[in-house]
Parts: C-alpha cells; structure tokens; sequence
C-alpha cells in the first residue's frame, strides 16, 4: 500500500514539474497615474486683502512615468507559475501648488520596486498575472521654485529654489497584469501586456536637497534665515520644506500617503532557460 501510494506521487510530481523551466525578462513602458489624489492648490495673491485666494486644486499620481522591470520566475507546468520582479519608476513632474508670480513647486517620484505575483497561461500566449507590491527604495522630490518681493518679507525681495526630498514607510500594494507572447525562437519570445498596479506610500521623513537663495542680490541665504522670512508671508507652511531633517507623523505633524497608483503599458523580452 504504501509502495503503491508513493509510486502515485512520484507520477503526479513527475507530471507536475514535466513541463517546469524558468525563466527572465525584461520590460519597458509608460504608466499612466491612476487612483489620483489632491495635491496642493493653484491660487493667486489678493491685491486688496494681500490673503491667497484659491482658484482650483491639482490631482496626481507619482506612478506616472516611464518604468522599467526585471522579473525571473518558474513554471511549475503549462499554465501555473510564480514570479518576483524589481522595477524602477522615472516619475513625470506633477504640479502639486502654484501661487501666480510667487511659487512653483512640482514633485515626482524616483522609486524602486518589488513584486510577487502568480501567473496563469490561458493559451500559449495569453497570460495573466497578480500579486502583491512593495516600494523598497527611492524617493518623492519636491522641487520648489519661489519668488518673494519685499512688500510681503518686510526686509527684501527674495529669490530661492531648492528641494526636499521625502521618504516613506513600508507599503504593501496590489499589481496585476494581462499579456501577450510573440514567441521568436525556442528561447525567446516578445510580449506586450498592460499593468495595473495600486499602492500608496505613507510619508514618513524629509530632508532638504539642494538649496539656493539670495536676499536683496545677497547670495548663499541660509535655509533657516529663508524660513523666517517665510514666517511673515502668507507661504509660511513652507518653512517645514526647509527643515534639514524632519521626522513627519510626530509632534502634530501629518503623514499623509503618496499616490503612486498606475495604469501603464510594457513591453519586453523574456528568455526561458528549457
């Protein structure tokens, strides 16, 4: 009996892994931002109550961008596998606020990525992949450009551009796939697919890059003298950009989540070892 049942799941292994082989790829495209969120507001400086008056709000997605992926998985048959993948996103500049005539600040994202995903071969060139997502490395970059005259400082007409660049915490987020294989030899194959991937990044530190100001034609204008010429102006909240480091979620400070959802397009090359 136990000779008969082991001789059972030799064949069921045998059969399982007949058709086994790994493979790799590799895959370029463009992400559309999906699941946006409100950034920042476009506004305009009141001439009479000199107050900032609110003209709109800009949405985005830091997932939005040109993207790259690495991936190596295994088959375990004809239609079953796994995959892990690391990816890179070169994120488009996003318009988060603009005050007309005084700031112009952008933001983008510059991450690294992983995935662990199923993936399941409807025919022999239709596939479907999904899994789990994850930001292991990078960044969101502010990049602030800002103009104050010295009605508003009271000392000077100031003249800054700098950026902060922030850091979040572990996410966990959701990516899934569909796709087509153009086999061109016994090894390699093309393949275009469409990708959706769903996550959000919770803020956690900053730190302030590279900087640059001046003060009535003075040059090199410590970031701290900067925030306090900003203490005075209806801008004030930007003094926190400024920080050298700054710990967010602590101390009344928020922690808001970064979208970097995305709806894009690859395509790419993958080369199966058998």
């Amino acid at each position: 009996m136990i000779k008969n049942s082991f001789l059972v799941l030799c064949v069921v292994l045998c059969s399982f892994t007949a058709s086994a082989q790994f493979y790799v790829s590799f895959s370029g495209g463009y992400a559309f931002g999906a699941g946006e969120k409100e950034f920042g507001t476009n506004s305009v400086l009141s001439p009479t109550t000199g107050g900032i008056v609110d003209l709109g709000t800009f949405e985005g997605s830091y997932g939005e961008g040109v993207q790259t992926q690495l991936r190596g998985g295994y088959f375990f048959n004809e239609k079953w596998g796994v995959e892990v993948g690391v990816g890179y996103i070169y994120g488009t500049d996003q318009q988060f606020q603009k005050v007309e005539g005084l700031l112009d600040m952008k933001t983008r994202g510059r991450a690294f990525g992983a995935s662990l995903s199923g993936i399941y071969n409807i025919t022999k060139n239709v596939y479907v992949r999904a899994g789990v997502l994850t930001k292991i490395a990078g960044k969101t970059e502010a990049v602030v450009d800002l103009t104050l005259p010295a009605a508003l400082t009271g000392t000077g007409d100031v003249k800054a551009d700098f950026t902060t660049d922030f850091r979040g915490k572990f996410p966990l987020g959701f990516i899934g796939a569909a796709g087509y294989k153009f086999p061109i030899t016994e090894r390699f194959s093309l393949f275009a697919e469409v990708e959706y991937m769903a996550i959000n990044v919770t803020r956690d530190t900053s730190e302030l890059g590279d900087f640059n100001a001046t003060l009535n034609g003075t040059i090199n204008v410590p970031a701290d003298a900067l925030a306090q010429q900003l203490a005075v102006t209806p801008l004030s909240e930007l003094a926190l950009l400024l920080q050298e480091e700054l710990q967010w979620g602590e101390n009344g400070l928020p922690s808001p989540e970064a979208p970097y959802s995305s709806f894009g397009i690859n395509f790419g090359i993958t080369y199966n070892f058998k």
